[in-house]
């Protein structure tokens, strides 16, 4: 198969998973409900945007980052193969079985694209210089990242109410964990400055900041909330990560001839 028809497969794989997590894995529906509540009547915002931000954000920027100079955004890929791995290790942390049926599903979309990508060989490749900024601001969520992977683990594991917070039979306890995760493993991604490490940098605060914009517009009890102040935090701190994200760094390259034209 020549460069040219894998990329073309490379894109219409990207957009058909990409349409699939959006619109029957309810990516977007959730996102939408956990703001307006107007499915469940805001029961459960912040466990609907947690299942939004993840497959209505974060999935779907790594997929369609791949439409368009994929050679250019090997971190797509690198994106959705850590979506992936932050549902296995939920669902494992959490005992959610049926959670690693679906992170077996977006592991084999990651390993197709990865094998159409023109650039395949910098998969496992991080920049020439990791980013100090994003560093920081990964070790900065790290600790109530991790604490709260802890607690949604272990709602899960006791299946603590609400039981009407599930999508396609499956309960938020494992995506709130997975989503947390998430937020920790794309900034260093980013910080590794992978080709197109801006693609995991803009996720993160994305999905940051509709977790805290979900938990500030339900009561501060809410499930899947850590309260109003822990919100204003995670909404300032993707603020400072888009900030930062849309700074100039002063070692940014193109990506060189040799990998653009790699057969």
């Amino acid at each position: 198969m020549t460069r040219t028809r894998r990329t073309s497969w490379l894109k219409a794989v990207a957009l058909v998973a990409a349409l699939a997590s959006v619109t029957i894995n309810f990516g977007l529906i959730d996102l939408a409900d956990g703001f307006t509540g107007y499915v469940d009547q805001a029961r459960n915002q912040v466990l609907d945007v947690g299942w939004g931000a993840t497959f209505g954000v974060i999935l779907p920027i790594g997929l369609l980052s791949q439409l368009h100079r994929p050679e250019r955004r090997i971190a797509g890929i690198q994106q959705t193969a850590l979506v992936a791995s932050a549902l296995a290790l939920a669902a494992l942390a959490g005992q959610s079985e049926r959670y690693l049926v679906l992170a077996a599903a977006i592991a084999v979309i990651a390993a197709i694209l990865l094998a159409l990508h023109p650039a395949r060989q910098t998969f496992l490749r991080r920049g020439q210089q990791a980013d100090p900024v994003m560093l920081a601001l990964a070790a900065v969520a790290a600790g109530p990242v991790l604490a709260y992977v802890r607690r949604m683990a272990s709602a899960q594991r006791r299946d603590l109410p609400p039981a009407d917070a599930v999508t396609n039979g499956l309960h938020h306890w494992t995506v709130m964990a997975a989503l947390a995760l998430l937020v920790l493993l794309l900034m260093l991604l980013a910080a590794a400055r992978t080709s197109g490490w801006r693609i995991p940098a803009v996720s993160t605060a994305l999905a940051a900041g509709s977790w805290a914009l979900s938990c500030l517009l339900g009561p501060a009890s809410a499930a899947g909330s850590e309260g109003h102040a822990w919100a204003w935090a995670a909404l300032a701190w993707a603020l400072v990560v888009l900030t930062t994200t849309a700074w100039p760094r002063p070692h940014d390259q193109p990506i060189p001839a040799q990998i653009r034209v790699s057969p």
